[in-house]
């Protein structure tokens, strides 16, 4: 199958200050910036990458977190193969939006959409409190039927690249796998 080309379009969403930005740029760089600006609605960039053989573009959809772009995110989401819900380690509350975020994906994306639930800001919170946290989002995941990743630190890089992995693996499994699939030389999603 080497030589194939997919396009994996992912929206990218959670409460306004959880640090999408952030981690969207530590693993497009590699580098971790601390003074990112307010996501304005939304913004997109795009990754190549090679997965067993296939290459691979990512089109990262960053949806602003903050109430007011709530009216046009539903339209970004269009054509959306999988999703990335984040919340903030040190901020309770921040999971407390994550239905909303699922429920828009899986009203306006692909349908069964697979998402994925990641906490942020590792390096931030009281390691005491890290398990007592993820008990928390393991159970919220297991209720909205998401997929679970260990806490990120955009900071230190920890756990980045392998929430992205783990999309990935998922998107890739289902091309092999038969159900609603992308496929090769197609670009499902690009515009919105």
């Amino acid at each position: 199958m080497s030589g194939e080309l997919f396009v994996f379009k992912i929206v990218v969403g959670g409460a306004g200050g959880v640090g999408k930005t952030t981690l969207l740029h530590r693993y497009m760089h590699d580098v971790f910036k601390s003074d990112t600006k307010l996501t304005v609605g939304v913004t997109m960039q795009t990754k190549g990458i090679t997965h067993d053989g296939r290459k691979i573009t990512l089109v990262l959809w960053d949806l602003g977190g903050q109430d007011q772009f709530r009216f046009l995110q539903p339209s970004f989401c269009k054509g959306a193969l999988a999703g990335i819900v984040f919340f903030d380690l040190t901020r309770f509350d921040t999971m407390l939006q994550v239905k909303d975020w699922v429920a828009m994906f899986r009203k306006h994306a692909t349908p069964g959409i697979p998402i994925i639930l990641a906490g942020t800001k590792l390096d931030d919170v009281n390691p005491g409190k890290v398990e007592e946290v993820m008990q928390v989002a393991k159970e919220t995941a297991t209720q909205l039927g998401l997929t679970i990743c260990e806490p990120t630190s955009s900071k230190t890089g920890e756990g980045v690249a392998e929430i992205f992995k783990r999309v990935v693996d998922i998107l890739v499994g289902q091309s092999r796998g038969g159900k609603e699939k992308p496929s090769p030389k197609r670009r499902p999603g690009i515009t919105s």
